[in-house]
C-alpha cells in the first residue's frame, strides 16, 4: 500500500494501531520541517537533530495513548515544549555548577559527593515508585520534565485542580521519603 497518498488523518489512525509504515511516512513528511524549526530556535545543528529525533521517539512510544487531532500541530507544539524543557534543564545545570563553584566542590574529584548524588537519584526513583500511579506521573511531569500545571492537565486529561492536588501530595510524600538528602542542591532545585 502506498502510504504517501494518504491524508494525515488516515495516517494517524494507522499509526495509533501500531503501523510502523504509517509512522515512517509521518516521519518522512515532517522530520525536515521539525528539524528546521528546531535549528532556527536553538542555532545548533546537533542539538536540533537530537530534539527532533527525541520528539519522534517519544511519539512512537506514546502511539497508543497520545491524542492527536492534527499531526502538524502536535509535532510543532511538542517541539516547542521540548525546547523549553531543554533550556530549563540547562538552567538547572548552570545553577548546580554555580553552586559547586561557590562551595568549591570539585565535580570530578569529589567521589563522596557523586556517590551521594547517585544515592539521591536512586532514592528519588524509589520514592516515585511508592507514589500512586497518577501522582507519580504528575510528579515526573512537574518536577522532572518541568511541565506547567496547564500542560499536565492537558497531557493527562485531568483538571488543573487535580494536578495541583497530585503535586501537593507527591511533594509531601517525597520530602518525607528524601529527608536524608535535604542539604543537596539538586534536592532543592527539584522541590522549589
Amino acid at each position: 500500500m502506498n502510504l504517501s497518498i494518504l491524508t494525515d488523518d488516515e495516517l494517524i489512525v494507522l499509526f495509533k494501531h501500531g503501523s510502523e509504515s504509517a509512522f515512517k511516512e509521518i516521519y518522512s513528511r515532517y522530520w525536515k520541517g521539525v528539524f528546521q524549526v528546531a535549528f532556527k530556535k536553538v542555532h545548533h545543528k546537533e542539538l536540533a537533530e537530537e530534539l527532533t529525533q527525541n520528539l519522534f521517539v517519544a511519539l512512537w512510544n506514546k502511539r497508543e495513548s497520545v491524542d492527536i487531532s492534527s499531526i502538524s500541530n502536535y509535532l510543532f507544539g511538542s517541539l516547542k515544549y521540548s525546547i523549553i524543557n531543554h533550556y530549563k534543564a540547562q538552567l538547572v545545570r548552570t545553577k548546580y555548577q554555580d553552586h559547586l563553584k561557590v562551595y568549591n566542590i570539585d565535580q570530578v574529584d569529589n567521589t563522596d559527593y557523586l556517590l551521594m548524588l547517585n544515592e539521591l537519584t536512586q532514592a528519588l526513583n524509589e520514592g516515585i515508585a511508592r507514589l500512586p500511579k497518577k501522582t507519580g506521573e504528575v510528579f515526573k511531569l512537574s518536577r522532572i520534565e518541568h511541565y506547567s500545571v496547564k500542560d499536565i492537565s492537558r497531557e493527562l486529561n485531568i483538571s488543573e485542580k487535580a494536578v495541583e492536588y497530585h503535586i501537593t501530595q507527591s511533594l509531601k510524600s517525597m520530602r518525607f521519603h528524601l529527608k536524608d538528602y535535604l542539604f543537596l542542591p539538586l534536592f532543592i532545585l527539584l522541590f522549589l
